[in-house]
This record gives structure tokens, C-alpha cells and sequence, in this order.
């Protein structure tokens, strides 16, 4: 980048510039520098320590170093509280030889996506955001809902709609273009579009979204809550994933698509789903990494826990949408993932599980038009529907013993992020409940 391209100019104007990464688990990490620092580390990179990538130490990748990736490069729309000016950056992580490190969730999607393209295929991502906007609570909650409203509802108390407009006019002026947000199912819930893009950009921005969106909210006073299922009484929180494939050559065919088809949907759409189902409690594990992931994928609970599509069935976990009429429109949408899952390795893994459907011929089972929870085991086994992992322990071992998504994350990646969340199982289980203690200490 020559000292003057348009990022260059951009940090001229910034106090201080925030150089971003995630670990494995997908929680944005940062390194903050004067504006003033910009040149040298941008093309000499930054030390890190490999603990901070990985969640635990490893001497053989405890040498690592951030390297600012300067077509990321975005200035924050809000200030400081003294008033000073920063920008942010996306960075990619090499290991000691200068090599992409292998657990750089930035680099495995990488890998996915020059994968896909090699086989003519341009993948295009989307997501739709689930989160609450709460009050401060009681103590040991997230919250209460900041207000009272239903689905897409038009409410007159409008503190909750102006966080969200502060939150897309906040990424607008960062590039990132909101296509819309509504009120969600639940009392407090909302969710946020953005406009679709290629999978490093729709990954990369999702974390800026989320990121952006806390700190609008607590600038009015309240939370904004992505977690699975933050609230006992409430639907949990959803990450719709909506993709594509596009063709690589200049006229960007629209490879989901066959208008001689009554779904619209072309043999390759039909393969590459056919491989998301074979692949879907790997893909679970990526989808729902976290403990209270398996508080929200519960049968009844307003959320998909079987491997079953369908081309009308919002119940389902994975929904064909689209118009027939718009070549471009047909897509795959993801219902099933929430917002803990770290969206450069779903990605990877979605693509993985395309290219694996599409090399392997699988055969896409019958649509599934009825709530799947509402049939009976016997009908459920007569259609060869089986349900998705029901808790953490069962997607991990899933995600062990599937060798497509494994190869897709890498080893090191793939190792580091069952390590962790199984540290965070075993936690779960030592701990002792108000729940327990109200069911137990007097009747036992």
C-alpha cells in the first residue's frame, strides 16, 4: 500500500489504530498502536504470543506475528470518550517461517475459499443476527427486555429502534451496508441484514457487527446480548447463514440456480446440500460451539434439531430460498447455527461439506415440508431424518470423527477449538446451580 492509497489517508486522520484478530473461539482480540506507528507495523508486523490464538500455551507455536491486512482498514464512526479518533484493521497470523499459521481462522477460510475457486466456484455468504437489547437486571442475569414489542412489530417506544439505527448508520459510514433490521419473535430481540459478499468480507464483518453493536447499545444505556439463549423464558438467538455459488468467470453464473427445475435449484445446489446434510453434526459443532448453544437447540423451542431441508418450512434446518424468477437469489440458508460460532470456520466447513456432497454424487433425501419435531419417531425414521447433536460433548465428537470438516479446519485448528470448549463443558459440570439448590437441598 503506497502512503497514498485511501487507508493510507485514513490513518493519517486517526489517533490510534486497533490491529484485530479472533482466537479460536471467535472473540475478537486486539493490539492498539499510534496512528503514528502505522507504517512500521504494517509492513514489519507485530509479535504475538501463540496463547492468545490458540486459548491455551504451545511451545512449538508460542512465536507468532500479526501482519494488518490493509484492505480491512476502517475508521471508527464514534470516538473516544476523551475524543480521540481510531481505526481498525483486520490481520492475518503467520507463524515463525513467515507461513499463514495454521489455526489463523482468517487463513482457513482462506484455504476453503481458493479450494472452491479452483473448482470454478465463487462462494457468496450472507448472515441475518439475532440479539437482545436488555436492561440491567437482577443480579446473575443478562438482562430484562428493553422492550415490549412482537414479531416485526411496529413499537412506539422507540429507544430499542434507535440503537439499531445508531448501529447501521454506524457501519454504513464503515462500508458495511445494512440491508435492514427488524423487531424479532421475542420481547427485546432484534436482528440486523447486511448485504451479502464474498465469504472473508461477510465473515470479517459479522465480528465488526456484533462488536459495533455493543457498544451502540451500551451508549444508551443498554446490552446488546448475542448469546445462544440468554434469557430462560425467551427463544434463543439464531445466525442464519445464507450461501451461494457463483461462477468464477466474468459472468458470475449463478451455479445454484436451474430454471428447468420446480425448486429452482441446479444438480450441483442438489449435491452441495446433499453434503451439508451428511456433514451437519460436524457442522453443528461449528454452528453451536458453546455450552448454552444446547439451551437454544431444543425440540419446541422455535428452533430446528434435525437434518432435514425444505423449500417452504421455516422449521427446518436448512431452507431453500429464493426466487425461481432471479437466478441469483437461489441460495442455501442455514438455520440451525447461533452467534457464538466464529464464521471463518463455519464457512470453511460449509464449503468443505458442498465440495465433498458434489465430488461424492450424494443424493439429496425428500424435502421435509412439516415441522420435523412434529412427527413421530417412526415417521422420522421412515424418511431417514435423524436429529442434530443435542449437546456440546456429542458435536465435538462429531466434528473428531468427520474427516472432510477436520481436513478443512486443519488439525491445529480443529484440536484447539474441542480442547476448548470441552475445558468449558467441564466447567459447566462443576458447577452448582440456584437451580439445583432449589430442587434438591430439602428433597433429597
Amino acid at each position: 500500500m503506497t502512503a497514498s492509497s485511501p487507508a493510507a489517508r485514513l490513518v493519517e486522520d486517526a489517533d490510534f489504530v486497533q490491529l484485530l484478530f479472533t482466537d479460536i473461539a471467535g472473540r475478537l482480540k486486539t493490539l492498539e498502536i499510534p496512528a503514528a506507528r502505522w507504517a512500521e507495523v504494517r509492513d514489519g508486523g507485530w509479535t504475538l504470543d501463540g496463547s492468545v490464538v490458540l486459548g491455551y500455551g504451545d511451545p512449538e507455536h508460542s512465536d507468532l506475528r500479526l501482519v494488518p491486512d490493509p484492505s480491512t482498514y476502517v475508521q471508527r464512526p464514534w470516538a473516544t470518550p476523551s475524543g480521540r479518533t481510531v481505526g481498525m484493521v483486520f490481520c492475518d497470523i503467520q507463524d515463525t517461517a513467515g507461513r499463514p499459521f495454521a489455526a489463523d481462522p482468517r487463513a482457513v477460510l482462506r484455504r476453503a475459499v481458493r479450494a472452491s475457486e479452483a473448482r470454478g466456484q465463487r462462494p457468496v455468504f450472507g448472515v441475518e443476527a439475532e440479539f437482545y437489547l436488555l436492561r440491567p437486571g437482577a443480579p446473575g442475569t443478562a438482562g430484562e427486555p428493553a422492550d415490549g414489542a412482537g414479531y416485526w412489530d411496529l413499537s412506539v417506544d422507540e429507544e430499542a429502534d434507535e440503537v439499531c439505527r445508531d448501529i447501521a448508520e454506524a457501519l454504513a459510514r464503515m462500508g458495511l451496508t445494512v440491508d435492514g433490521h427488524h423487531h424479532e419473535v421475542c420481547a427485546g430481540q432484534r436482528e440486523l441484514v447486511f448485504r451479502h459478499g464474498d465469504a472473508l468480507s461477510t465473515a470479517d464483518r459479522l465480528l465488526l457487527l456484533k462488536h459495533t453493536a455493543r457498544v451502540m447499545a451500551r451508549r444508551r444505556g443498554l446490552t446488546a446480548v448475542f448469546m445462544p439463549k440468554p434469557l430462560a423464558h425467551l427463544y434463543g438467538n439464531a445466525l442464519h447463514v445464507h450461501v451461494s455459488l457463483e461462477g468464477t468467470e466474468a459472468s458470475a453464473e449463478a451455479l445454484f440456480h436451474d430454471g428447468t427445475d420446480p425448486d429452482g435449484m441446479s444438480a450441483l445446489f442438489r449435491g452441495s446440500l446433499a453434503g451439508v446434510l451428511e456433514h451437519a453434526p460436524a457442522l453443528t459443532a461449528l454452528g453451536n460451539p458453546t455450552v448454552n448453544s444446547y439451551k437454544r437447540l431444543v425440540p419446541a423451542s422455535g428452533t430446528p434439531v434435525h437434518r432435514s431441508w425444505a423449500r417452504h418450512n421455516r422449521s427446518t434446518a436448512f431452507k431453500v430460498v429464493g426466487n425461481n424468477a432471479v437466478p441469483g437469489s437461489v441460495r442455501l440458508e442455514m438455520r440451525s447455527p447461533d452467534p457464538s460460532a466464529h464464521p471463518h470456520l463455519l464457512f470453511a466447513g460449509i464449503l468443505a461439506a458442498f465440495a465433498d456432497g458434489q465430488d461424492r454424487d450424494l443424493k439429496l433425501p425428500e424435502a421435509c415440508e412439516e415441522p420435523a419435531d412434529q412427527l413421530t419417531p417412526r415417521d422420522l425414521a421412515a424418511r431417514g431424518i435423524l436429529a442434530l447433536p443435542t449437546d456440546l460433548p456429542s458435536a465435538l465428537r462429531a466434528l473428531e470423527e468427520d474427516g472432510t470438516v477436520r481436513e478443512a479446519l486443519g488439525d491445529l485448528a480443529a484440536d484447539a477449538l474441542v480442547r476448548n470448549s470441552r475445558a468449558d463443558w467441564a466447567s459447566w459440570h462443576r458447577l452448582v446451580t440456584p437451580w439445583e439448590i432449589e430442587r434438591y437441598a430439602d428433597s433429597v
